[in-house]
């Protein structure tokens, strides 16, 4: 069964995804990573491309679609999407959430720069500029695909990974991910805030 993680900016998706690929040999499918090399490309920031993004609906078609023929076409692999939208487009995948305190999610952005397109001066600003991505990219998804991406009740699993370690979230998720392969039908929404 796949895996997929979606959450807020900041959040630890990406760490927690590559520690599941060491403990338990799942590959990575990131979006994140995907619009980071256009912003990249386009010498735009990943803010500047959200903006565009929802002006030209095409790199969001060619995500979404590729979602799912990967879910459907590698089905037995072991598959996890580092996506904000795979839980909506992936079949048949244990859905995750990560949340975390704006404040939080800014100092961990400052200090793992991921390139030009997404370097910021102070904390401060760091925290402004996420949450304004994160205001654009839910007005987009809103008006793409009429789903709330922060509505907790589209998830298997939410983790607030403000004060957790990864190796913590990681074994949380795990656990869960276990307790819903042995039974998707007890698929109880569980929560950790």
């Amino acid at each position: 069964m796949h895996i997929s993680i979606t959450g807020k900016l900041g959040s630890g998706k990406s760490t927690i995804c590559n520690l599941i690929k060491e403990k338990y040999g799942y590959e990575i499918f990131s979006t994140g990573a995907i619009q980071r090399e256009v912003a990249r490309s386009m010498g735009i920031t990943t803010l500047e491309l959200n903006q565009r993004m929802k002006l030209d609906h095409s790199l969001d078609d060619t995500i979404d679609a590729t979602t799912t023929r990967l879910s459907r076409e590698r089905r037995d692999d072991k598959l996890i999407f580092d996506s904000r939208m795979a839980w909506h487009f992936a079949e048949h995948t244990f859905k995750i959430f990560l949340t975390v305190d704006p404040k939080v999610a800014a100092a961990r952005v400052m200090a793992n720069q991921r390139g030009d397109e997404e370097r910021y001066a102070s904390v401060d600003e760091a925290c402004e500029k996420l949450v304004e991505r994160s205001r654009v990219e839910q007005a987009r998804f809103i008006e793409l695909y009429g789903v709330d991406y922060y509505d907790f009740n589209n998830y298997n699993l939410v983790i607030d990974s403000s004060c957790r370690t990864p190796d913590e979230i990681v074994s949380l998720i795990w656990s869960a991910f276990e307790a819903y392969q042995a039974d998707e039908q007890a698929n109880v929404h569980k929560e950790y805030l």
